[in-house]
């Protein structure tokens, strides 16, 4: 991203403040990546990614596992540039989601992975939402309420065959028992 499409990202994400994390770059970059993933093979990423722009959470966890899954399907050096970029994209919807919902934490560990997994496309973006929910958190906690920032380790609703399961490795033992 040059000098001067960074700081029109950095205008409109500090320009709003309505509770949207505004993503200019990415959406005007989203169906060129989608298109990249499709031709390599992506077509499940890319309906996830769809459904996770108009605002599902699960779909938008479900992209990011996929691609995932591809960062880590091979060396390093042999994973298509395209799916670090895919994965910058994900965790940028689920970053989104949970800034919607007031998780500003969540947001920024979503961006965070973003940031450490992800491919340089999406960088500047993810950087300055970052902030943005680094900014909001900060507000949130300044003004004593302490919001989600008591991290909960373990909920009481947790499925813990969901959890042994959650690798295809890990699903595919569980299928054969």
């Amino acid at each position: 991203m040059s000098t001067s499409a960074a700081d029109a990202v950095a205008g409109e994400i500090a320009g709003s403040d309505d509770g949207v994390l505004e993503t200019p770059f990415l959406d005007s970059e989203r169906w060129n990546i989608l298109q990249s993933i499709a031709e390599e093979g992506g077509y499940a990423y890319a309906t996830m990614t769809s459904l996770a722009a108009a605002g599902d959470i699960r779909a938008a966890e479900a992209a990011k596992e996929m691609a995932w899954e591809q960062l880590h399907s091979g060396p390093w050096h042999s994973v298509v540039p395209i799916w670090r970029d895919a994965y910058s994209m994900a965790c940028m919807h689920l970053a989104k989601l949970h800034y919607a919902n007031g998780e500003f934490n969540q947001a920024i560990k979503a961006l965070d992975m973003g940031i450490i997994m992800g491919g340089m496309m999406l960088r500047d973006e993810l950087n300055l939402a970052i902030r943005k929910a680094s900014e909001k958190e900060k507000a949130r906690s300044d003004l004593g309420d302490k919001g989600e920032s008591e991290i909960k380790f373990v909920s009481q609703e947790i499925n813990v065959a969901e959890v042994r399961c959650s690798s295809r490795y890990l699903l595919s033992l569980c299928l054969v028992s």
